[in-house]
């Protein structure tokens, strides 16, 4: 395929993997570590290309590189002690445009500070300030789905000039040569006290190597200091691999220096004090390099990655060339690390796994924190499931028995969880089957009012599962007082059915009632009217008697007419109180 098409599709495929897996918590640096920064025309130097991931285990990388064509040109890429085993892209490198770029990959996963990707050779070649760093690259985590966890690129700048190169350190072989170093450090002056002896040995405080008994991933230039005593007068540094090199050449008075980056190895910083009197005793501070991790290896299992196993076997083994192996590990379906302290026997057994598909990783860490890992995925085949044959589909509120019965495999355990509708575990009681597979358990514990399911499954002796079957939706209700037809009365119906009679009760008194008065008030106004009526008779008779008698004389026709009118208002006052009378009762009643 040719270029042009072929380097869009690979950082195409580190892009995808970049967005859609975004989000993983640990990160990873591209870092340039040059070997050193200050150069003259001509002269070679390296500058190596790793990656910072100390927490995420990663197995593939894609970075176009960048640098100034007008000072600098690449003489050359070394892949020699790669993390990566293939190469989707081969390194590559355009002196014209002033780019290198690569992609690769390693079937293993590698964790550490300073993984080594490849390095570039360069050479000087015009005055100037070159800067180096990316313009685009991508990291995967060795986690099964290539989640893109790089957060950072790294940049640096050399500067070339008609400086001469500092001079190796006499009397060392070159091999044991450190790498290039870094300026000078700068200069204290003042008047030294009176010394009454010879220097003391230094104590050196090396923040990036702090304990020099230790193995350390990380490659860098770092800074070595220390107190300086009032009567010393000069200080004497070297760095190299003999453990009792003692420097001679004064380099004057400081407190502090700084070191270009190391090579994978254990070296020694040789400090020594001078005072009026002589040279005191060095001190050999040792500093341990471990960059790269356990050699690659590959897990095998006794008994396959598909089984029916519940716990696998694995075997594995590696080795550390350096800083040697530390312990290995395993982490199942991104679970909590488990360590494996024993880095002799090379085997592990799982813990029990349910059955069903699992990523496992086994990995390897030297004393230096470097990681390597192999990833594998594990099918574990069920046992046969069990069957539920019956079960109480209707249970009362707070009582518990709910009984359930089936058949499975003979002698096996039959697990039971009671569940509720939104997969809850509520409770789960073991119960064993019989020699011909039928088993059977009642739960007494009670349950609230709701909708609830069982989820049975079988476990055999040596732990392995089957999977799960459900039963169907079991209604928890309270108990009925009585059963009329098909119609259940509970303790709750009564009490609704005292209410609403006690309500009609109230309703229909109230109406009867209100009947009532209306009636009252009906025959209340008809007595009224029929008082008024006779009232009227009695006043008209009354009325006609007195004109009869008006002029004081009553003759013979007047008298008969006043005792007629007298007679009938006689029997009309008779009449209204025996009605009077009558109606009140009627209002009464």
């Amino acid at each position: 395929m040719p270029k042009k098409i072929l380097k869009p599709l690979i950082i195409s495929a580190f892009l995808f993997f970049s967005i859609f897996t975004a989000g993983y918590a640990a990160a990873a640096t591209l870092d340039i570590s040059p070997s050193g920064d200050n150069f003259k025309i001509g002269d070679t130097f390296d500058v190596h290309i790793h990656i910072n991931s100390p927490d995420a285990t990663v197995n593939a990388a894609q970075a176009t590189f960048q640098f100034t064509p007008d000072v600098l040109e690449v003489a050359g890429i070394d892949r020699e002690g790669s993390i990566f085993s293939f190469w989707l892209q081969e390194p590559e490198f355009s002196n014209d445009a002033g780019t290198v770029s690569f992609a690769g990959g390693s079937p293993n996963g590698s964790a550490g500070q300073s993984l080594q990707v490849i390095t570039i050779n360069f050479r000087a070649k015009g005055n100037g300030v070159a800067i180096l760093g990316f313009i685009d690259g991508a990291v995967t985590a060795a986690d099964g789905s290539g989640t893109n966890v790089l957060t950072n690129l790294d940049s640096a700048q050399i500067t070339v000039s008609p400086q001469g190169a500092v001079p190796v350190q006499p009397g060392l072989p070159p091999a044991a040569q450190p790498p290039t170093e870094v300026p000078p450090p700068v200069q204290i002056e003042r008047e030294p006290t009176p010394a009454q002896d010879l220097p003391e040995a230094p104590i050196v405080d090396v923040p990036l190597y702090p304990d020099s008994e230790k193995w350390y991933n990380v490659s860098s230039s770092f800074l070595a200091k220390w107190q300086l005593p009032g009567d010393i007068t000069n200080v004497a540094t070297a760095i190299n691999k003999d453990p009792a090199f003692n420097p001679t050449k004064s380099e004057g008075l400081f407190d502090n220096k700084s070191f270009a980056r190391l090579d994978d190895g254990v070296w020694y910083l040789h400090v020594r004090f001078r005072n009026e009197i002589g040279w005191g005793p060095a001190i050999h501070y040792r500093l341990g390099v471990d960059t790269v991790p356990p050699a690659p290896f590959e897990v095998s299992s006794s008994s396959g990655f598909v089984t029916d196993s519940p716990n696998p076997t694995l075997n594995f083994s590696t080795t550390d060339q350096l800083s040697g192996l530390d312990y290995y590990y395993a982490r199942i379906d991104n679970q909590e690390l488990i360590t494996i302290e024993d880095i002799d026997g090379g085997s592990f057994t799982l813990p029990l796994l349910a059955p069903g598909k699992h990523t496992v990783i086994v990995g390897a860490q030297d004393k230096a924190g470097n990681r390597t890992e192999d990833l594998n995925q594990f099918e574990i085949l069920p046992i046969e499931s069990p069957k539920i044959v019956s079960f109480s589909r209707d249970v009362f509120i707070g009582e518990g028995g709910l009984n359930v019965d089936g058949t499975s495999l003979a002698d096996v355990s039959i697990i039971i969880s009671v569940k509720d509708q939104a997969g809850n575990i509520v409770y789960t009681v073991t119960t064993k089957a019989d020699e011909s597979g039928k088993w059977a358990a009642k739960l007494d514990q009670p349950l609230k009012k709701g909708k609830y399911y069982l989820e049975v499954k079988a476990q055999d002796n040596r732990g392995a599962l089957s999977l799960s079957v459900k039963s169907d939706l079991i209604s928890v209700r309270t108990r009925p007082i009585m059963v009329i037809g098909e119609f259940e009365i509970t303790q709750l119906h009564l009490i609704i059915g005292l209410a609403l009679i006690l309500l009609f009760g109230f309703f229909a008194g109230w109406y009867l009632n209100h009947l009532a008065e209306t009636q009252k008030a009906r025959k209340a106004l008809i007595s009224q009217r029929d008082i008024a009526n006779v009232f009227n008779i009695l006043e008209s008779d009354i009325d006609q008697a007195l004109k009869s008698y008006i002029d004081k004389v009553v003759d013979e026709r007047e008298a008969s007419e006043i005792e007629f009118l007298l007679k009938r208002i006689h029997t009309n006052i008779k009449r209204m109180q025996k009605y009077i009378i009558e109606e009140i009762k009627g209002i009464n009643r």
